[in-house]
């Protein structure tokens, strides 16, 4: 798998304390992307099942519960995502992922198998494409209105209930000798 980078404990991405993978990869270039450099398919390639271990190495040094997997695009890298997902599973309670594929593509097996697979293991689906226009401050979770929150696994409704009403939360991080903010930003002013 492609991976760009991964933060923990993280608390903007999703309630309580998270390990926060993010893929290197997405052919979209959605206008406004918060992540440009994070659109080119390069960097570093981790097997799925080193990276496996370090996630849940981190998540038990952290005691984090939660992961969330962003990108790039998780999705354009199908295969790798649900090998990943499958050697995690029952690791963490909350397992979230963001894309710009939408839901009925995946499960319609629009993008493949792997794909489609992969939604057996996931918690909450964040679907569709960037659209800086509708990046709202009260999208929270979400970078704009036409994203949808899907939540694959009912029982986490009550928990992300009480952390959307917080609103949108950036934090900062020090990685590579660079700071790195996570979190949903407020679009800015006209460009």
């Amino acid at each position: 798998m492609l991976v760009a980078r991964m933060l923990s404990p993280v608390h903007s991405l999703g309630p309580g304390e998270r390990v926060c993978l993010w893929t290197q990869g997405c052919h979209k270039r959605c206008n406004g992307c918060i992540s440009p450099e994070l659109q080119p398919f390069r960097g570093r390639e981790i097997s799925e099942t080193l990276l496996a271990e370090v996630i849940v190495q981190v998540a038990k040094k952290n005691r984090c519960t939660g992961l969330t997997i962003s990108g790039g695009d998780p999705f354009e890298q199908p295969q790798a995502l649900r090998k990943l997902l499958e050697l995690l599973r029952g690791t963490f309670s909350d397992v979230l992922v963001y894309t710009g594929f939408v839901l009925e593509d995946i499960r319609s097996g629009f993008l493949g198998q792997d794909a489609k697979m992969c939604l057996e293991s996931l918690d909450v689906l964040i679907d569709g494409e960037y659209v800086e226009e509708l990046n709202f401050p009260s999208c929270v979770l979400r970078g704009s209105a036409n994203q949808k929150i899907h939540f694959l696994n009912k029982n986490l409704i009550p928990d992300y209930a009480g952390y959307l009403k917080q609103g949108r939360i950036l934090e900062s991080f020090v990685h590579n000798q660079d700071t790195i903010v996570t979190g949903i930003f407020n679009k800015e002013g006209p460009k």
